[in-house]
């Protein structure tokens, strides 16, 4: 009865879908019921059962040889490669060869001989295409009674099944993380992204075959053996393993007892050492507090988008209520909103590219995401992120956010500030990098200090990234008399204290940074903040510089920094960034003594190099760049700027801006700063910060105490 549910089910998905399946399988209909599986890149001349790979690259096989074709691993980790990936009709079949793939090279625009290590995804993603084909295949099978069809997915299921019996798991010559990374065919279990599409097209064909059942549990127990069990990870190597055992029978139907219920206690209850159970995950990761996710923006609405997805197999599947099992299921896609800029996309922080909220997670869930709203104010303490909005208006309300680098997909960033305002993330994070993790320019430049609006000490700023446990301290946190956050951080590579205060009005940001090392050591403080635009003028005059470089033991990170200019920080400086539609943000620098300031290019903003409908090429563009360097420390004098974003529908309110003197009139005070902000309209905006929750300091001949004193008149 199950099993009949399920077909109908997958028919009725067939016929949502099926013109779109329909329109792809067509086009090879008619090519053969052996075209498309003789065109997956299989062995099919060595036959060889085990892939040697050399820590994130292929290397060589083994010298065995099984009795049928078997697997072919893809090139390696990463997609990045010289190389086009062909289309189907290109492929000679039931191609193997020594020298690797006959491809087009996008460097030299010649075909050559591509060693398989240079290929990047190119083989995974040539099967995942058949494999999909053959379930497209199945499902017009189903729909249509085209026997024709029938046989076109028969065989793809059949040779690619036949491949995984007989594929051993790959093994690292250098015995490094790859080994416990590695799929059969890929080198993370997370992309054995087959597996859905080859356990549907089983299930569709209504057969019973021992072999492929034997195959398909030897998958699952690879994908359980190997992966990450606390992040993401977990969830991805999970629904594979439950997509398998929907494929299965009971336990009592198999000899070593490991079916249907085997595979579904996997998911559901059992613990390995790279496998953990549904509600394990959930417990590590999930804030009880706040229900948000230990990951990076991005990939917790991956991780609510698979639990979602277990609650609709766990109805349609088993007949059980998972959210009513695990409750932090729904009070997560509750929180989930609280990740919203004024845009409606998600903050960008860590390995994140902002995006819309999915409904189709809210719609599996029962819940109407229309109905959600973020509120002004929101921290979440544990994985040290906070956010503060205006409002939802997109075009008229501001926010900002911080972060720290707490949990999985984090960046090396200290105390990172993203502004958003006139419809755009204005002071963005830089994104992940072109090449993703294993590419340099995310090694060395977008995963670390300067790549982020932060303060880097000594050019030496820096601590493990991904996993990263370098938490702020939320000092305060309010939206009366105005909106503001103040947090606090150790530098743990040069044991330097850093605070940031960050105040919203309706019209403008203020950011006062303090930071010092606790050995007096310091040579210089870097302050650095990315803007979006084209253009970028300072009120000063400025010179080339070499400075701003490598050198010395500094991070890599200097070195993406060109068209470099600088002048001394000698007087108030004012920055424009300008938008080719009008949009500009302009920033008031205080000044500084023995500090300089710096207007540079640094790499585009990849983290937002995906979104449509932005206002200029923002991947092949340069990101604006403004760096102030305080040699000694920055604590005494901090830095302090005013940011204010404007639009033509939403023009300066400010008339300028100043920093009036501080007498500091206690003891233990040793920061105090005063900013003064003049509105056109005669208003006049007063904030003074200081270190000392018992300041008591003078300005203008008034008294203010205490840490923040705003003042408006």
């Amino acid at each position: 009865m199950r099993e009949n549910r399920l077909v109908i089910f997958l028919v009725f998905v067939a016929l949502s879908f099926g013109h779109l399946s329909a329109a792809k399988i067509e086009h090879y209909v008619d090519s053969g019921a052996t075209y498309l599986s003789d065109r997956l890149c299989m062995h099919w001349q060595t036959h060889a059962t085990t892939t040697f790979v050399r820590g994130e690259f292929f290397d060589h096989l083994s010298n065995d040889s099984a009795p049928m074709p078997t697997l072919m691993m893809a090139g390696a980790r990463s997609h990045v490669t010289d190389y086009r990936r062909p289309a189907l009709e290109e492929l000679s079949p039931r191609t193997e060869d020594p020298r690797g793939m006959w491809l087009y090279n996008k460097v030299t625009e010649t075909y050559k001989w591509a060693p398989i290590c240079e290929t990047g995804n190119i083989i995974h993603s040539i099967n995942l295409e058949i494999t999909r084909l053959g379930r497209d295949a199945a499902l017009r099978y189903r729909e249509t009674g085209d026997r024709r069809y029938r046989d076109i997915a028969t065989n793809i299921l059949t040779t690619y099944m036949q491949g995984v019996y007989y594929t051993r798991m790959p093994q690292d010559m250098m015995h490094g993380h790859v080994q416990t990374l590695v799929g059969l065919q890929t080198f993370e279990v997370i992309h054995e992204e087959e597996v859905p599409f080859l356990t549907e097209t089983y299930r569709l064909l209504g057969v019973r075959d021992t072999l492929i059942e034997a195959a398909f549990k030897h998958w699952a127990d690879i994908i359980e053996a190997n992966g990450v069990p606390h992040n993401n990870w977990d969830l991805m190597q999970a629904r594979f393993i439950f997509n398998i055992g929907q494929t299965l029978q009971s336990d009592s139907n198999y000899s070593d007892g490991k079916g249907r219920e085997h595979y579904f206690d996997i998911v559901e209850n059992k613990q390995s050492v790279r496998q953990w159970s549904l509600r394990t995950l959930t417990d590590y990761g999930y804030d009880p507090q706040t229900a948000i996710w230990c990951e990076c923006p991005g990939y917790s609405q991956v991780v609510l988008g698979d639990l979602a997805e277990f609650v609709r197999l766990y109805k349609t599947e088993l007949g059980r209520d998972l959210q009513a099992e695990i409750p932090i299921i729904r009070r997560a896609a509750l929180a989930n909103v609280e990740y919203l800029y004024p845009d409606s996309m998600i903050m960008g922080f860590g390995d994140t590219h902002p995006h819309k909220l999915k409904p189709e997670i809210y719609e599996k869930l029962g819940i109407d995401l229309t109905s959600l709203h973020p509120s002004r104010m929101f921290a979440a303490p544990r994985t040290s992120w906070l956010v503060q909005r205006t409002g939802m208006d997109k075009q008229q309300s501001l926010a900002f956010g911080l972060n720290a680098s707490v949990g999985n997909h984090m960046h090396a960033n200290g105390i990172s500030l993203e502004l958003y305002g006139c419809g755009l993330r204005m002071a963005p994070d830089a994104g992940i990098g072109y090449s993703l993790y294993s590419g340099d320019d995310y090694k060395e430049y977008y995963s670390r200090f300067p790549a982020h609006n932060t303060v880097c000490v000594d050019g030496l700023s820096d601590y493990p990234v991904m996993m990263s446990q370098q938490p702020f301290t939320i000092l305060a946190m309010d939206t009366l008399p105005v909106q503001y956050a103040e947090v606090y951080m150790l530098d743990s590579e040069t044991r330097a204290d850093q605070q940031r205060l960050v105040i919203m009005t309706d019209n403008y940001f203020v950011d006062v940074f303090r930071s010092r090392r606790q050995d007096g050591q310091d040579k210089f403080h870097d302050y650095f903040y990315h803007n979006l635009g084209t253009e970028m003028t300072l009120s000063v005059p400025t010179t080339p510089t070499d400075e701003l470089a490598f050198a010395g033991g500094h991070l890599y990170a200097y070195s993406y920094l060109y068209d470099k200019e600088c002048a001394p920080l000698s007087s108030t400086v004012v920055a424009e960034y300008k938008i080719p539609d009008g949009r500009q943000m302009t920033q008031w620098v205080k000044s500084m003594p023995d500090a300089t300031v710096f207007r540079a290019l640094s790499p585009s903003t990849e983290g937002l190099s995906r979104l449509k409908g932005m206002p200029y090429d923002i991947r092949n563009t340069p990101t604006l760049t403004l760096v102030l360097r305080r040699y000694g420390e920055a604590w005494t004098t901090p830095f302090v700027s005013v940011m204010e974003p404007t639009a033509d529908y939403k023009p300066s309110v400010i008339d300028h801006v100043e920093f009036p003197e501080v007498t500091v009139l206690d003891k233990k005070t040793r920061s105090a700063v005063a900013v003064l902000v003049v509105r056109k309209d005669g208003r006049r905006d007063l904030f003074v910060s200081t270190d000392n929750e018992k300041a008591k300091v003078r300005v203008n001949g008034k008294i203010y105490k205490g840490k923040l004193s705003c003042r408006f008149f």
